[in-house]
């Protein structure tokens, strides 16, 4: 491919900032929005392209697979690929849609909107995976581990931008192949760590259930009342009760004269201990 330096580079002007077609990322940096939308141009330009001219889906797959290398060539890990993707393409759409407003519709609104969008394409175009347990899972499978230092970087490049990533040459020397190997086994990695995340979740909410489903159940709901043959479960409060209320079966070990007696828990009728003398007594 020849040099963009020999060609006619594709310029858009959009209120008082021109957005140029690059083919790259400035090295030892992030990438901000403008360097985004510049690289969009380039490749969705017939001529870089091909025969057929790239969609815009294309073009975003692309471009979000080489930031997302290039932000981990950094020791930084990104959001998902396909979530790159989604960010890359609606901040193009908007991109075109400030750009291909009619002149006639140039009004004061249309001013302050652009404006905000130039404005704006000077920051940080951040993908940064915030979700700090999918990003410790990350780091646990892949071995990369962000050091106080690159912390530091990644804020500098979100504010005041002076900061220079040193090793981004030597570990840019990697083969395109490796790198390539590496964010697809991050992307596996990032799913594990997703569906762990998703089952533990799960899991909790079945506990909470199951807690709740108890409260609301008193202990003589929560066993039965009676047993399959008609006496009272063993471990039922109200079976023991019954135990207890039942009155005692006529055998030959009680005397006859003492078997119309009725026991209770409660109370005893008249009679009843001068019975037990004469029994004792027998």
């Amino acid at each position: 491919m020849e040099s963009l330096d020999t060609e006619v580079r594709a310029r858009k002007t959009l209120g008082t900032v021109e957005y140029v077609e690059s083919s790259g990322f400035t090295q030892g940096i992030l990438p901000t929005k403008k360097d985004v939308v510049q690289n969009m141009l380039y490749l969705l330009q017939p001529k870089r392209a091909g025969q057929a001219q790239r969609s815009k889906e294309d073009a975003a797959q692309l471009l979000a697979e080489h930031l997302q290398e290039h932000w981990l060539v950094c020791n930084l890990h990104t959001i998902a690929t396909q979530n790159i993707k989604k960010l890359i393409l609606k901040m193009y759409e908007e991109f075109t849609r400030l750009y291909q407003t009619r002149k006639q519709r140039q009004n004061q609104a249309f001013s302050e909107r652009a404006d905000k969008f130039n404005e704006s394409s000077e920051k940080l175009f951040d993908v940064f995976c915030t979700d700090t347990q999918m990003r410790n899972k990350l780091e646990e499978y892949s071995g990369i581990k962000m050091t106080s230092i690159e912390w530091k970087f990644l804020e500098d490049q979100r504010s005041e931008r002076k900061m220079y990533y040193e090793d981004f040459t030597d570990k840019q020397e990697l083969k395109m192949m490796d790198r390539r190997q590496k964010i697809q086994c991050l992307e596996h990695f990032r799913k594990l760590a997703r569906e762990e995340k998703e089952g533990n979740k799960a899991k909790e909410m079945k506990y909470k259930s199951d807690e709740q489903s108890d409260e609301g159940t008193s202990v003589d709901e929560s066993y039965p009342a009676e047993e399959e043959n008609g006496g009272a479960p063993a471990f039922s409060l109200r079976g023991r009760r019954k135990r207890l209320c039942t009155t005692t079966p006529a055998s030959t070990a009680m005397p006859l004269e003492c078997q119309h007696i009725r026991m209770s828990i409660r109370r005893v009728r008249p009679g009843f201990y001068e019975t037990v003398e004469k029994v004792k007594n027998c």
